[in-house]
């Protein structure tokens, strides 16, 4: 059985302005197209190169028709766009993802950087909490089908 959430999207006014995602444990392989950053009170994914403009194309474009994000047990689907996890530790972090999604009645997702990570790094963040009103602009939200 699938539960639904609907989760808030935000993007910044200005392109390239972001808040800092914070303190962190990371599970990162140069490798992965996906790394997970697991902070307090949110969960982050920094995208590799080749995936990044597809990926926030999908999620944070001006859409007319909010994004639908699947989470299945071994891959993500958000609209059209289908990514396979990779191995056990991805799959296990996206076990984490949904318990933290289904713990929450409020969910949020907006762009963050941090400057341990490559320039231009931007990490897709899902947090119990709202961003800045100063930094980012409220979009359509978007469906969140956990299975």
């Amino acid at each position: 059985m699938s539960e639904i959430r609907l989760v808030r999207r935000y993007n910044a006014f200005y392109q390239g302005w972001c808040l800092a995602f914070g303190e962190h444990h990371v599970s990162f392989q140069e490798e992965r197209n996906i790394n997970w950053l697991f902070g307090e009170e949110r969960i982050g994914l920094a995208i590799a190169s080749q995936l990044r403009k597809r990926i926030y194309r999908e999620l944070l474009g001006q859409l007319e028709k909010p994004p639908v994000v699947v989470l299945g047990d071994s891959c993500v689907r958000i609209n059209n766009l289908l990514y396979r996890l990779n191995d056990e530790a991805e799959e296990q972090h996206m076990r984490e993802l949904k318990r933290f999604a289904l713990t929450e009645k409020n969910l949020h997702m907006y762009l963050c950087s941090h400057f341990a990570y490559p320039p231009r790094t931007r990490i897709i963040t899902f947090s119990r909490k709202r961003p800045l009103p100063i930094i980012y602009k409220e979009m359509l939200p978007l469906n969140l089908i956990i299975e």
